[in-house]
């Protein structure tokens, strides 16, 4: 029991691990392609999965909306070129930031901002062939884990979102193997993280072609299927707790302010090149001017779109950034660079 106390003791102490939420590759997507034949569809398939991202919708209404206002997809692209990713080959599209946020504010379009909804999945597997286990990214015992993987990696991309499975050290896998019974898993993984949505799924063999599903997501099933039958749940799952979470992010473009922001901590001109750049590369963002400088100090008139509190949740969970304070009433925020 002394031994249960000071593991215990352990997940409070340090339980300082935090998942970053910023998506900062938002504008650029990467299709898998086959040979140069292809561009021309892999082109086609990123500019639908970009129009998903900006919009926090998967409705097709969006896509033809842009292009039955005289829009072809290639105006909103940047760039591409192939690449080649752990062996497999892949076309880099990058697209252009401003020339999309315009059509989508001439077509009342609302934007999705760069900061992103993380939701943590638990999946407890007893799949009846070895010991049960939490489910991890390096996981691949069978097709299911494979799937699994698969689906999160490809859901994550085309949304925009940060679809995540939690990964304990071997000691806290060991301690929870030994007091499986007087351990929460899922407080012991809240304790871990930070999230905005946690979901545990309990997938269980009960049979030779039967399956229990229990938790978040509920179902019996018997057959040859499962595999694809709970990944089609998966999906359904996640793309409606994907879409509730968007539905609150959602900056409404008709709307513009101007924000008085004083960014402090500016030591040097490389730190100066790198706030421009975060700063700009914001969805919200329509245009920055800047008014004065100070020794550490620079002073920005920031045309944004929606109003303060979105911008403030834009930029909240950027790795170089720290909010000081702000004040909706006056628009006026103050942030450091992170040192």
């Amino acid at each position: 029991m002394l031994k249960l106390k000071t593991f215990l003791l352990s997940i409070i102490i340090f339980s300082n691990v935090l998942f970053a939420k910023e998506f900062d590759q938002l504008f650029k997507v990467y299709t898998p392609i086959n040979n140069s034949s292809e561009i021309e569809k892999s082109i086609n398939n990123s500019f639908n999965i970009m129009i998903y991202r900006l919009s926090g919708s998967e409705s097709p209404s969006n896509i033809w909306k842009i292009i039955n206002a005289g829009n072809t997809r290639k105006d909103f692209i940047k760039s591409y070129s192939l690449r080649n990713i752990d062996g497999k080959s892949f076309l880099e599209v990058s697209f252009n930031k401003d020339y999309l946020v315009n059509v989508f504010n001439e077509l009342s379009i609302p934007i999705i901002g760069n900061s992103r909804p993380v939701i943590l999945f638990i999946f407890n597997v007893d799949s009846g062939t070895k010991n049960p286990y939490m489910l991890s990214n390096y996981d691949n015992n069978n097709d299911l884990d494979i799937k699994i993987n698969d689906f999160l990696n490809q859901k994550s991309t085309s949304r925009g979102v940060f679809l995540e499975l939690p990964e304990l050290d071997l000691f806290y896998m060991n301690e929870i193997k030994n007091y499986e019974k007087l351990v929460n898993l899922k407080e012991l993984v809240s304790s871990q993280y930070n999230y905005d949505l946690l979901s545990e799924i309990n997938i269980i063999k009960i049979g030779p072609n039967r399956w229990s599903v229990t938790g978040d997501i509920k179902f019996d099933y018997e057959g040859d299927a499962f595999d694809s039958y709970f990944t089609n749940k998966l999906e359904n799952f996640a793309t409606k707790q994907i879409d509730n979470l968007l539905a609150g992010q959602k900056i409404d473009t008709s709307n513009i302010i101007s924000v008085s922001a004083t960014f402090m901590n500016i030591d040097n001109y490389q730190d100066y090149k790198n706030l421009k750049e975060i700063i700009n590369g914001l969805v919200g963002v329509k245009s920055t001017n800047i008014t004065k400088f100070d020794k550490e100090s620079i002073y920005y008139d920031i045309e944004v779109y929606g109003n303060l509190l979105n911008f403030v949740y834009e930029i909240s969970d950027s790795s170089y950034i720290n909010i000081d304070s702000f004040d909706t009433s006056k628009s006026e925020i103050v942030m450091s660079l992170k040192s």
